[in-house]
């Protein structure tokens, strides 16, 4: 490996716990928004702000690339998939089932990712791959376990668990889907057009429930709050996410998603002064190895 590609893989790592520590704190800013706001309006005013904002920012510097016919199909879906269908099913689920089942639910997308990664591209699994996507697994769950929420299991539940985990397989589906779309286009390009489906899906999802919000109620924090969640999370988000996907491959990046979770525990402790136990530790930094091998 020369030099060159070497420096663009740690560029791409190190954009990619950029990532990481964004989508983190991304919860509690949410969180602070849907005190006021309908969830289905919040996550279409927040795709909005991004798809604007990386379109201003595409423009800025780049010369569109025209689109091949053929394309336009493939990139429709990954928009549908990443901005569409997983923000409902994973907004949805989270809503029927405990935190602690959907976080753990949740965090089984990258080896969902690495699956369908070798059954799409035909890629080999390697040892470590397996191994450090399953380390990593493990230390999420040992998070979870130790903070005290309990894996609750009802009718009402099941459901809410099957649809987190079909979020799970969305965005596992959606990071392997932009691979081949990614050699023609960059990685900037393929986020605004995939955000842009988001924007208009979730919108017309959002109208119902717009029709019936009490807009005057809502103070300009929430509204704030709205535009980080959408600039920084989905739109510089989506960027530096998709060129991970282009430098390391859908099975690397996504096992850096593992790490929303350690962080998430982090800032929520800081941040919202939770408390933090010993398991929990161990299960961070038994999830920080399980990336770091599964990267390698």
């Amino acid at each position: 490996m020369s030099r060159s590609e070497r420096s663009h893989i740690l560029r791409a790592q190190l954009l990619l716990l950029l990532v990481v520590i964004t989508w983190a704190a991304n919860y509690p800013v949410s969180k602070y928004s849907l005190e006021k706001m309908d969830r289905f309006v919040f996550n279409s005013l927040r795709f909005v702000v991004a798809a604007g904002l990386l379109a201003a920012i595409y423009f800025a510097r780049s010369q569109w690339i025209r689109v091949e016919k053929s394309d336009w199909r493939n990139i429709l879906r990954a928009g549908f998939v990443a901005s569409v269908l997983y923000q409902c099913a994973f907004i949805i689920g989270l809503s029927m089932t405990t935190a602690g089942n959907s976080a753990v639910l949740m965090a089984t997308s990258p080896l969902w990712t690495v699956l369908l990664n070798a059954r799409l591209h035909k890629e080999r699994i390697s040892p470590n791959m397996w191994f450090g996507a399953a380390l990593s697994l493990c230390g999420v769950a040992m998070i979870i376990i130790g903070s005290g929420k309990k894996f609750e299991f009802g009718v009402y539940e099941m459901v809410g668990d099957i649809i987190c985990v079909a979020a799970a397989m969305l965005w596992a589906f959606n990071t392997n889907l932009q691979k081949p779309l990614l050699v023609r286009y960059s990685p900037l390009q393929l986020a605004l057009m995939m955000v842009s489906v988001g924007a208009i899906g979730l919108t017309l999802v959002a109208i119902p429930s717009a029709a019936t919000t009490d807009w005057p109620s809502i103070g300009w924090t929430y509204w704030l709050a709205t535009i980080l969640s959408g600039a920084l999370s989905i739109g510089i988000g989506n960027i530096f996410w998709s060129y991970g996907v282009q430098r390391l491959g859908p099975g690397r990046t996504g096992n850096f998603s593992n790490l929303v979770p350690v962080l998430a525990l982090v800032i929520s402790y800081l941040t919202l002064n939770e408390e933090l136990h010993l398991i929990q530790l161990i299960g961070s930094a038994i999830t920080i190895v399980g990336v770091w091998l599964a990267r390698r």
